[in-house]
């Protein structure tokens, strides 16, 4: 097996809307792909953290230099081997109304542990327990290093809003993959935004949180126009057009032609994505050959792939943890693995 490791994250930005700070906005953006769902838990995908971030908050979220933020925990400790403690702030309040307390995270984490998509990477989780309403414990089977990377995966659900059953019968709390649930199609969070207007696959529609507890960043955009654009040329040139205010991603082979557009600002940032091409042996018994996965290996040009493909934005890699992980072991951010 080898890993290859894709750096960049790849943004395009307006430069109108960063240049009156007070002045509220519209904000028309454009994905590669659509929110399949409202559950922060039915899909573990860029997509659905991209929309977490907007519509809920995690307890802790990575910087750009892959340092730790805090969010809805203001501050968090280690009690022994196996317990991390987490202080939450005492202001935040969900879009429902109620007040986020510790009981909601030790639900948020006990779905975690269900969800077929998130439950692999919360397997080392024994749980959380409440210790009062604003501190709650995670704790680890056994001394696990990568809590806090696994921190930012939590994003508090307002367990009362998600209580008893929807009008089918349906618990309310149930996690169902690519179809149809109450939390697939309703949403409340801490988040900046709520929900407005959804068509899946068409539009995304949100507004302002007023009473978002982040007073100190409240940015100057009031609703998002979410379209969702798979095809690469065609979201470069619904921002060119000025038909979209942001994109992401760029694709390589546009970035020097966008890059040079006096419309916009190309903005990029270093990622821990890793891409892994994996040889399945139960498939392929060549592959139980070391031989064979090492010709494999040799045949594989990752830094033609980085130069060319990636036109530079990519590092071509031997392992498969990122440059400056926050705990000794790789992060478990979003990887794509290929058969």
């Amino acid at each position: 097996m080898r890993f290859r490791r894709y750096i960049p994250l790849i943004v395009f930005l307006v430069l109108g809307l960063i240049a009156h700070p007070v002045e509220a906005k519209t904000l028309r953006m454009a994905y590669d792909s659509d929110p399949t769902s409202l559950d922060p838990h039915e899909q573990l995908s860029g997509a659905t953290l991209q929309m977490s971030h907007l519509l809920f908050d995690p307890l802790v979220r990575f910087r750009q230099d892959m340092t730790l933020e805090p969010r809805l925990a203001t501050s968090w400790e280690k009690i022994d081997d196996r317990t991390t403690r987490f202080h939450l702030r005492p202001d935040v309040t969900f879009q429902s109304g109620r007040k986020l307390s510790a009981q909601d995270v030790v639900w948020t984490v006990g779905r975690l542990k269900q969800s077929p998509d998130f439950k692999a990477l919360f397997e080392p989780f024994e749980g959380a327990r409440v210790i009062n309403d604003l501190t709650v414990d995670l704790i680890t089977k056994e001394p696990y290093p990568l809590v806090m990377n696994l921190a930012t995966y939590i994003f508090p659900m307002d367990r009362e809003f998600y209580s008893g059953n929807d009008e089918r019968g349906h618990p309310k709390s149930e996690i169902v993959k690519d179809g149809s649930s109450f939390a697939s199609t309703h949403a409340s969070g801490t988040g900046p935004f709520i929900v407005t207007e959804r068509e899946p696959g068409v539009r995304l529609k949100l507004k302002r949180f007023a009473d978002y507890w982040d007073k100190a960043s409240p940015g100057n955009v009031d609703e998002i126009v979410f379209t969702p654009i798979k095809e690469p040329a065609t979201r470069v040139a619904a921002l060119l057009a000025g038909d979209v205010d942001f994109i992401a991603p760029v694709p390589p082979t546009d970035l020097a032609r966008v890059g040079a557009d006096p419309c916009c600002t190309l903005i990029t940032m270093p990622s821990t994505r890793v891409l892994t091409f994996e040889l399945n042996q139960q498939r392929q018994s060549a592959f139980k050959d070391p031989r064979v996965r090492l010709a494999i290996n040799y045949a594989i040009n990752r830094q033609g792939i980085a130069e060319k493909i990636m036109r530079g934005f990519a590092t071509a890699a031997g392992e498969l943890s990122p440059p400056r992980p926050s705990g000794s072991l790789s992060s478990p951010a979003r990887r794509c693995l290929v058969d």
